[in-house]
C-alpha cells in the first residue's frame, strides 16, 4: 500500500510545459517487447540532478544486449499454474533464467505486474523448482503489493509503500518451505531535463530516485533433512530516467549507498541492436572439462571455472550446436561450473563469457566436446538425475537403483491426483498399461525422503 506526498513548485522562470508528467499510458502493456543494454559504471555520477538538468551518459558502454518481453499469464511458463488472486490482465515479466544453486536453485523466475490509471505495481511471482528430473511451478500473490509508481509522476512528487510476498516452494501435495519478500519503497522525483545517452540525445524525462528496503527470507523444510531457515537484507537504491517515448526507462542504475557514497551493481538503458565489444579491462574468462569424450544420454561433463580474478563475476555459457545440450545438477548456462548432458551425436564448441563492471571477455574451445553414440538401449537416459527407463513409456518403465526396492510410490496427474499407487518390487519395474496418453508425476518415498520424477505415457 503507497501513500503519496504532492507538492507544486511554481517558479517563475519554470515554463509550465517544461516538464514533462509520466502516467500510465507510458508504461509496458502485454506484448511488448523492448531491447535494453547493460554497461559498466565507468566515472559517471549517477547522483547527479537538478531542475532542466541536461544528463549525458553517451559514454556508457555495452557489456550485453537482451530484451523486456511482457506477457499475459497464459504465455508465461505458468499458464496451467493457478495463482490465486492475481488481477485480471496481469502481466508478467522474466526476471531471470536461474537464481540460486544447490538444493535452492530455481528456474524461469517472473514477476507479475498490475497496471491501472493510478498505479504501475507488482501483483506476484512465478517460479520453477527443479527436483531431480522433474520440476515444480508455483506461484504467489502480493498479499501487500509494491506500488512502483503512482500516476501522474511529476517533479518533486513522493511517496511510501510497503509490500509484501510469499511464494510456496512446490504445490498443495509436495511442499517443502517458502520464498518471503517483504519491505518499503520511497520514491521522489527529484529531477527533470533531458537526458542523453547511446540510444538517443536530449530526451525529455524526469528522474525518479527510490530506496528500498527489503529482507527476502526463506525456509526449507524437507523430510529427512534438517529444516533451514535464513533471512537476508536486499536494500538498494535505484535512480530511473522515465520518458513518454519509451516504455521502459531511458536509463536505470541499481546499487547500494553507504555514507552517502553510492555504488551501483546494475546499469541498463534503453537501446538499438548493437554487438557488444569485449573489454581489456574484464576478467580473463577460462575454464576445464573433466573429460572431452563420452557418449549421448550417459556421460556428464563438468566444466571448471579458471577465470580471474573469480570475484564479482557473472558467467555465460555458450555450447555450439545447441540442440540436444542438458544442463543438469541443478545448473544453468549462467553457472559458474556448470554439468551438462548431450542428447545428440558430434562435436560441441564451448565459451565462456565472464563479465565483472569493468566489462567482459570470454574464450572458446572449438570442437572441445566428443560426443558419440550409446550402444546400449538400457544405459540410454542412465546419469545422475535420471531415475528409470525408458522415458517416453508406452507400457511399463525400470528403475535403476536396487535401493528402491520396497519404496512406496504414487503416480498423480499434473494437478495433484492420485490415480495409482503401490511398492516397488524386487523387478524393480511398474506397470502404465492403464494410464492414458500424457503427462504424470511419480513421487517415490524412500527412507522418509521424497523422490519426485515425470513420467511420459504414449
Amino acid at each position: 500500500m503507497y501513500k503519496k506526498l504532492l507538492f507544486t513548485l511554481c517558479l517563475g522562470f519554470v515554463s509550465a510545459n517544461a516538464q514533462i508528467s509520466i502516467s500510465s499510458s507510458h508504461m509496458p502493456s502485454i506484448g511488448d517487447t523492448i531491447r535494453y543494454s547493460e554497461a559498466s559504471a565507468g566515472s559517471f555520477d549517477f547522483k547527479q540532478t537538478g531542475t532542466n538538468y541536461s544528463w549525458n551518459f553517451t559514454a556508457l558502454g555495452i557489456n550485453r544486449q537482451d530484451i523486456y518481453q511482457y506477457k499475459s499469464l497464459i504465455n508465461t511458463p505458468y499458464a496451467q499454474q493457478i495463482i490465486s488472486g492475481l488481477p485480471f490482465g496481469a502481466i508478467g515479466y522474466k526476471v531471470a533464467d536461474s537464481i540460486g544453486g544447490g538444493g535452492f536453485s530455481f528456474k524461469d523466475i517472473y514477476n507479475f505486474y498490475e497496471k491501472t490509471s493510478n498505479v504501475w505495481r507488482a501483483v506476484g511471482t512465478g517460479l520453477t523448482i527443479p527436483l531431480g528430473t522433474t520440476t515444480l511451478k508455483t506461484g504467489g500473490v502480493h498479499s501487500d503489493k509494491d506500488e512502483i509508481y503512482a500516476f501522474p509522476l511529476n517533479y518533486n512528487d513522493s511517496d511510501f509503500s510497503t509490500f509484501k510476498v510469499t511464494t510456496p516452494l512446490g504445490i498443495s501435495f509436495l511442499n517443502v518451505g517458502s520464498f518471503m519478500q517483504q519491505g518499503t519503497r520511497s520514491n521522489k522525483v527529484e529531477g527533470w531535463g533531458t537526458i542523453s545517452t547511446p540510444y538517443a540525445s536530449n530526451i525529455s524525462c524526469i528522474k525518479v530516485r527510490s530506496v528500498i528496503e527489503e529482507i527476502d527470507s526463506l525456509k526449507v523444510s524437507i523430510p529427512g533433512q534438517t529444516p533451514i531457515s535464513v533471512g537476508f537484507p536486499l536494500n538498494r537504491v535505484e535512480y530511473k530516467w522515465l520518458s513518454q517515448t519509451e516504455k521502459i526507462p531511458m536509463l536505470e542504475v541499481i546499487g547500494t549507498e553507504i555514507a552517502g557514497i553510492f555504488t551501483p551493481t546494475s546499469i541498463r538503458y534503453r537501446d538499438n541492436y548493437r554487438v557488444p565489444t569485449p573489454s581489456p579491462f574484464g576478467p580473463r574468462a577460462n575454464f576445464t572439462v573433466d573429460k572431452t569424450k563420452g557418449k549421448t544420454l550417459i556421460d556428464s561433463f563438468k566444466f571448471t571455472n579458471t577465470t580471474f580474478p573469480n570475484f564479482g563475476n557473472t558467467y555465460e555459457w555458450t555450447i555450439t550446436p545447441s540442440a540436444g545440450v542438458k544442463y543438469v545438477k541443478n545448473t544453468s548456462r549462467t553457472s559458474a561450473n556448470p554439468q551438462v548432458v548431450f542428447n545428440n551425436v558430434g562435436k560441441y564448441t564451448v565459451t565462456l563469457k565472464a563479465t565483472n563492471i569493468a566489462g567482459y571477455r570470454d574464450t572458446t574451445f572449438t570442437d572441445m566436446i566428443d560426443i558419440t553414440a550409446s550402444t546400449s538401449l538400457n544405459h540410454v537416459i542412465k546419469n545422475d538425475e535420471t531415475l528409470f527407463y525408458p522415458n517416453p513409456s508406452q507400457n511399463n518403465i525400470q528403475f535403476y537403483d536396487i535401493n528402491l526396492i520396497n519404496s512406496n510410490y504414487q503416480i498423480l496427474t499434473m494437478d495433484g491426483k492420485v490415480i495409482q499407487n503401490g511398492i516397488i518390487a524386487s523387478d524393480l519395474s511398474i506397470q502404465l498399461s492403464d494410464l492414458n496418453t500424457g503427462n504424470y508425476i511419480i513421487i517415490i518415498k524412500n527412507n522418509q525422503v521424497l523422490i519426485p520424477s515425470i513420467i511420459h505415457k504414449y
